[in-house]
């Protein structure tokens, strides 16, 4: 079917729509490097492909037609499905049950470059590589991403999988009837947005969406945990999360990282919390300052107790073993304490 479409041609064009879309090994050339391999610019090989395309359409007939367009009408279904506009792997997969290069999909891509229709969107900063089924369709899904994504913003922590269909309604990115499937296959077109090991989706600068480092690691899997842990098993949570980069964690690295970083607490022994858990920082003996200066007034030892034991995984006895510091320290009667006056 392909080399019927390029008959039309003289032998130099032939070639170079057969380089350009890489026909014959599934690997496209650039404009340099045919350019390079007949003496001529890259620009004069751009002009080629366009005046050889417009000949390849003139010279269609309906046998030409009728031949194409079961695989046209295949991609045509892929991006429906998809919301009108789908990552090119996925394309790829779906036409040609490989998601890479390859003779068929470089076949696919000649045929649909031949339909106006069609619109190709080349890998940017924000962006893989997409096909839409119009140009509308495309200008529907930034319109659809830029909410999106402005909904995330404003909501400041990730969604869960189960929840991201209603969510996506809500940020005003969807069209009438969404379905996960449309969700799944705008969201795979963005750089800018991910989905972690635990199926929660968010900004890919989020460090609970794409962690850059240990502390980053051991934040999500502490946060996803929920209740404190000693370094050893935060590391063990790390190397069982199977992060995406590959890389084990090790024990003594983690503990050093979760020293260096505020948003983790010492809460006992070799135990760390997050401050997003109302955990504080410093000693025991801190803590108990703190929370009578923020009183104000004379405390009972048993409320002082009670208090420092929400922020600390510490014996009771550790906390009134401080108390009995009579620099810092006064106790009046009836187990009241207050702090001594400098």
């Amino acid at each position: 079917m392909v080399g019927q479409l390029l008959s039309v041609l003289n032998t130099r064009n032939k070639d170079v729509i057969s380089r350009r879309f890489g026909l014959k090994t599934g690997k496209k050339e650039t404009l340099e490097s045919i350019g390079k391999s007949y003496g001529i610019t890259r620009e004069r090989v751009r002009q080629i492909e366009e005046v050889s395309l417009r000949q390849i359409r003139e010279g269609f007939d309906s046998g030409s037609v009728a031949k194409i367009k079961p695989f046209v009408n295949l991609a045509e279904n892929i991006l429906e499905q998809g919301g009108g506009s789908v990552r090119e792997e996925h394309l790829f997969a779906k036409f040609s049950g490989i998601a890479k290069e390859s003779p068929a999909n470089a076949a696919l891509v000649f045929f649909l470059s031949l339909d106006s229709k069609f619109q190709r969107f080349a890998e940017d900063d924000d962006f893989n590589t997409f096909w839409s089924l119009s140009k509308q369709h495309a200008e529907s899904f930034g319109d659809s991403m830029s909410s999106f994504i402005a909904s995330l913003n404003k909501e400041k922590t990730p969604i869960a999988e189960a929840a991201l269909v209603e969510f996506y309604k809500k940020s005003g990115a969807s069209f009438k009837d969404v379905t996960s499937a449309v969700v799944d296959s705008y969201l795979s077109i963005s750089k800018n947005i991910a989905k972690n090991n635990f199926g929660q989706v968010g900004l890919t600068s989020w460090p609970d969406i794409k962690p850059r480092g240990v502390r980053d690691k051991a934040f999500l899997v502490l946060k996803r945990d929920g209740k404190p842990k000693h370094f050893r098993e935060i590391a063990q949570l790390i190397n069982s999360a199977s992060f995406n980069d590959g890389r084990r964690a090790n024990v003594q690295t983690v503990h050093n990282e979760l020293i260096k970083d505020k948003r983790f607490v010492l809460v006992g022994r070799g135990l760390y919390g997050l401050v997003d858990w109302g955990y504080k920082a410093g000693t025991v003996k801190d803590v108990i300052i703190d929370l009578m200066r923020l009183s104000n007034k004379p405390l009972h030892k048993k409320d002082i107790v009670a208090q420092v034991l929400s922020h600390r995984l510490v014996k009771e006895n550790t906390i009134l073993l401080n108390l009995q510091d009579p620099k810092t320290f006064e106790k009046k009667g009836d187990g009241v304490y207050v702090l001594r006056e400098a």
